[in-house]
Formats: C-alpha cells, structure tokens, sequence
C-alpha cells in the first residue's frame, strides 16, 4: 500500500479538524446532567410543613392557633408549590433555545478539492433583541403575583381559623352559661319545692320547672353539636386528625376596631391581592411588547465544517477539509397570528386593569361591612355589660324573694331568670360577632405582619 493511501485511511479514522468544533458540541449537549442540573437538591421554595399529628397547648388561643395553620394548612403548603413552580418560569424565557447540531454523510457532492466524505455544523437562533428580555419579565411578574397569592392565601386561613375559633367560643360559652343557669334554676326548684311541701305552692310550677330543664338539656345538646362542629372545622384548617381535641376556648381580648379611613387606604394600598393584579397588569404590559416584537425576524447563526478526501477525480484536488460559516433567518410573513397575539395581550391588558380596580372595590366593601358589625357589636357588648346584664340580675334576685316571700307569682320568677340567660347568651354572641368582625377586617385590610413580604 502507497504512502497517499495509508494517508487517508489514517484521516478517514480520525476526527477532520474542521468538524471538530461541531462534534463537541454535539458531545456536551449529550452529556447527563449532574447534581442539581439532574434535579438533585432543586427545590426552591424550602422544606415542607409538616403534616400529620400535632399536639395543641393547653393554653393556646386564637393567634397561637393561626401560626399554626401558616405552617400546616394543605392549602397554603399547595399555593408554596404553586409559587415555586411560577418562580422557575423567568430563566426558561430569558434564556437562549438549545443549538442545533447537523450531520451529513453519504454520496456527496465533490469538489475541485475532492470528495466530500462528511459535513457536519452547529446552528444558534437569536431571537430578536427584547423578546427574551420582555418575555422574562412577564414571566417574573406571573412570579411575584403567585408569591402576593400566597400572601393572600395567609389572610384568608388567619381569617377562617379566628372565625372558627370564636365559633367555638361562643358554643363553649353557651354550654358554661346554660350550666351555670341550671344550677340557678336549682335554686328555683328548692324554693318552689318548700313551697308545695308547705301547701302555699303548686304542682303547676314544679312541671314548668321539669320543662324548663328539659329546655336546658336540649340547649346543651345543641351546644355541644356546635362546638364539635367548631372543634372538626379548625382541625381541618390545620390538617390535624379528626376528633383531635383542643383546649376550652378561654376568653380572649376584644380587639379595637381602628379608624375606617386609615383601613380603607391601607386594604387598598397594601393588600396582596391588589398587589397581584397589579404585577398581573404589569406581566400583560410585558407580553403585549413581546407581542409586537414578534413581527421582527429572529437570526439564526452557524459554523458547519466538510471532511474532503483527497483522492478526488480532479489533478489538483488537495484534501484540505472547509470550514464556513451561516446565516439565517426566519420571515414573519404570516401576519394574522402575529395580530391575534397582540389583540390577546391588549385585551388581557384591560383585563387585569379592570381586576384592578374590582379587587380595590370589593376589598373597600369588605373593611366597610366588617367594621360597621364591629362597631355595632362593641356597641351591644357595652349595653348588655352596663345595663341589660346587672339590671336583669337585680330583677331575678328581687323576683325570686318576692315569690319566697309569697309576695309575687311564680310566673315572675321563670320569667326574669329566662331573661337573664338570654342576655348572657346574647352577650356571648356579640363578643363572637365582634371576634369575627375583627378577623374579616385583619384579613380585608391586610394588618397582620405576614401579610405582605415587604
């Protein structure tokens, strides 16, 4: 075998210097992944809450309960997942799309320089200067709206659990106080009891009496449906077993109700469901200039190189391998779709502007009606605590010597203790009612603390 023959066969064995660039681009975009780029450790959005079985302080209340919806609620742990999953979107966009590798071989076409035995180029598109960047935006702006979600979110099971927490205050309260009144109505019964035994009183009033118990059995039946019934829907808000117990719903603080004006501007400033459709707007803005970017062609740049053999049919074929360059692009000639983009993006435009200004709106309704129940519940509290409560008191006493003292009907005295319950019921009540007044305005407003990241 000649020198010139051994020649080639050596090259055709080898990687040509002109492919090389090609091939090893080819070769890294094969390569595996590793560590975090394989998915290794590439959550962002840290550990999970935990789930399952947790215990509950003895003495713990109504924020104490909140803090620990915020760790374990399904529904915020699914809205962090949801937050991390728009949080990845921006880099997708920004960045540029994988090149493209293209391998020839086969009968070829031949050259004065001699056969080509293989051509082989890598290709870059560029899209259009802006495209990526607007297209990042938007997607950083989805991000930041899905983060004010959470926020949101937050506000909403601080709510729901101080509304179920009251709810099971009052269902407490009114089994205390039915309890407290059976054991006063005792005392009716032994007075009415020495009556009839004494001949002055009669068997009348001891069945009113038996009726008014039975009325207290079923009072504390009712009461003890709404507490369980209170008792399962904050265990679900904090994803705890059914049935987990809870500890008896102490008296907790009334809370001020604050200036109306002073809520108003902050729910419509601060809140983070404005803030939402706001950064919605923003990404729409974002999109409609990506939109109109689109009618601007996208480059698409390449090295491509051909192994040449030297054993061509021409007497000055050389062999020497070519190496060359490319240039491309696309042509926006299909305009329609490139319209339709842009009606889309204006029209979500006025979309979230217009979700802007609802979300303001209903938030407005919200602090307005929850103040107006909160000050009308301080209000009643004041009148039942001042004046209904001690003065119904004073009447059942009075009534109660009286009929002792043979002075006044039986009548008076069931009466008066009656009424004297019910205005201890109702008091309970209007604490629950300015309780959940409260929550409805912290959420509305935006007033606690982990209710805006800023």
């Amino acid at each position: 075998m000649s020198d010139n023959q051994n020649n080639r066969s050596a090259r055709r064995l080898r990687l040509p210097a002109a492919l090389s660039f090609p091939a090893i681009i080819l070769l890294a975009s094969c390569a595996p992944p590793s560590g975090h780029e394989a998915g290794e450790g590439s959550s962002s959005i840290g550990p999970l809450p935990p789930v399952g079985p947790v215990a509950v302080s003895s003495t713990a209340g109504p924020d104490a309960l909140v803090n620990l919806a915020l760790r374990r609620n399904p529904t915020l742990r699914a809205m962090r997942h949801r937050a991390g999953r728009f949080a990845q979107k921006p880099a997708q966009d920004r960045t540029l799309p994988d090149p493209t590798a293209e391998f020839a071989a086969g009968n070829m076409a031949e050259t004065a320089a001699g056969n080509t035995e293989a051509v082989a180029g890598v290709k870059q598109k560029f899209p259009f200067p802006g495209k990526r960047r607007e297209a990042a935006a938007a997607s950083s702006r989805e991000a930041e709206a899905a983060a004010r979600d959470l926020e949101a979110m937050k506000l909403k099971i601080a709510e729901r659990v101080r509304a179920a927490w009251w709810d099971y205050y009052l269902s407490s309260e009114t089994d205390r106080l039915t309890r407290e009144s059976r054991d006063l109505l005792e005392t009716v019964i032994n007075s009415v009891d020495a009556r009839v035994a004494a001949g002055s009183g009669s068997q009348a009033d001891q069945l009113r009496l038996a009726n008014e118990s039975a009325q207290l059995d079923k009072d504390l039946a009712d009461a003890r449906r709404m507490m369980a019934t209170a008792r399962a829907r904050i265990n679900s808000l904090l994803d705890r077993e059914a049935g987990a117990s809870l500890p008896a719903a102490r008296p907790a603080g009334l809370p001020g109700t604050g200036a109306l004006d002073a809520l108003l501007a902050r729910a419509a400033a601060r809140h983070p469901e404005v803030e939402a459709a706001r950064l919605r707007k923003e990404a729409y803005r974002h999109r409609l200039a990506r939109a109109e970017l689109e009618k601007f062609p996208d480059l698409t740049l390449g090295v491509s190189g051909a192994a040449i053999d030297s054993s061509g049919l021409s007497p000055v074929a050389n062999g020497e391998d070519q190496l060359f360059l490319t240039l491309g692009f696309n042509i926006p000639l299909w305009q329609e779709p490139r319209k339709a983009m842009i009606r889309e993006a204006e029209a979500g435009l006025r979309e979230t502007e217009a979700l802007v200004g609802a979300t303001r709106a209903d938030l407005r309704y919200r602090v307005e009606e929850s103040w107006s129940r909160a000050v009308a519940a301080r209000e009643i509290i004041a009148l039942y605590e001042s004046r209904l409560i001690p003065d119904a008191n004073q009447a059942h006493e009075a009534a109660l010597a009286a009929y002792t003292a043979d002075r006044a009907p039986f009548n008076d005295v069931i009466d008066t203790w009656r009424q004297l319950l019910t205005y201890k019921l109702q008091l309970a009540a209007a604490r629950s009612r300015l309780g959940k007044a409260d929550a409805a305005i912290r959420s509305a407003a935006a007033l606690d603390a982990y209710s805006n990241p800023k």
